[in-house]
């Protein structure tokens, strides 16, 4: 699920020139952030984003930095919002004589960037002591790829299993084979036992998993191209979650993978 903040205006120092160092202007700040399904079914706060002090840390955050570069405010602004945030934007009206506005996003869109999330994640793990595994099908090992890619992750991260086929997430999990006969490779209960095979396999203590159906086949009425069931294993047990994301292949792949690691940074106590 995709929740949208848009047109945040922060007065703040912004600009290179020695006129602009002196004086206030305004930046408008559209965010979008990916928040767990349940908030859908639970209409509770908790389980989303309070969209409210999002807002405010933003604004805190870009007057206190004073960039001078709005390409600068677009990476403090994605920051600031923290845990979930897929993607910033940020413009600057009149920059420019004849020119309505200059505006950036970070990270480019054709990133959809999960090296942030990855960094900051390995950064809490380390900092609480903790280390984590995963276990994917339809990303290939994206989400490891994401976690691996960060300086220090050894430290917390134990290794990843890439289990494609059925007979895979049986042999290296201990998936049931009723589960997958029953409910299918793309469903809650394989979701969930994918994670709770990786947490014992590993010995950590958080495990997330992902199976779906990344297309552009392969997709049915009632699981059509798109969805993902993630599983999150930890010492409370486990939990799954359902997305549906849009886009081609790549853009599901790469949606889901930040989606894992924004369930994996959640989970941490």
């Amino acid at each position: 699920m995709t929740l949208r903040i848009e047109g945040i205006e922060v007065e703040c120092v912004i600009g290179d020139l020695p006129e602009e160092r002196e004086r206030e202007q305004t930046l408008v700040v559209d965010a979008e952030l990916e928040i767990p399904d349940r908030a859908a079914e639970t209409d509770a706060l908790a389980d989303t984003v309070d969209y409210a002090a999002a807002a405010e840390r933003v604004r805190a955050a870009l007057k206190a930095a004073e960039c001078r570069m709005i390409e600068r405010a677009a990476k403090v602004a994605y920051d600031a919002i923290g845990t979930g945030c897929v993607r910033v934007a940020v413009a600057k009206r009149g920059a420019v004589p004849g020119v309505a506005a200059a505006r950036t996003v970070y990270p480019a869109a054709e990133d959809a960037s999960a090296a942030p999330a990855a960094e900051r994640l390995v950064a809490l793990l380390k900092a609480k002591g903790l280390r984590c595994a995963t276990a994917e099908s339809c990303t290939g090992g994206g989400v490891a790829a994401a976690i691996t890619g960060v300086a220090g992750a050894s430290e917390v991260f134990a290794g990843g299993a890439v289990v494609y086929e059925n007979a895979a997430k049986e042999k290296v999990l201990g998936v049931s084979g009723e589960t997958l006969r029953r409910h299918g490779a793309v469903s809650p209960e394989t979701a969930a036992e994918m994670a709770a095979g990786a947490r014992r396999l590993y010995g950590v203590d958080l495990a997330v998993s992902l199976t779906g159906i990344a297309g552009p086949g392969g997709g049915s009425a009632e699981k059509p191209v798109g969805l993902v069931w993630f599983g999150l294993a930890s010492a409370a047990g486990v939990a799954t979650e359902k997305v549906v994301f849009s886009g081609s292949r790549a853009e599901v792949r790469a949606a889901a993978v930040r989606h894992a690691l924004a369930m994996l940074f959640a989970a941490i106590p």
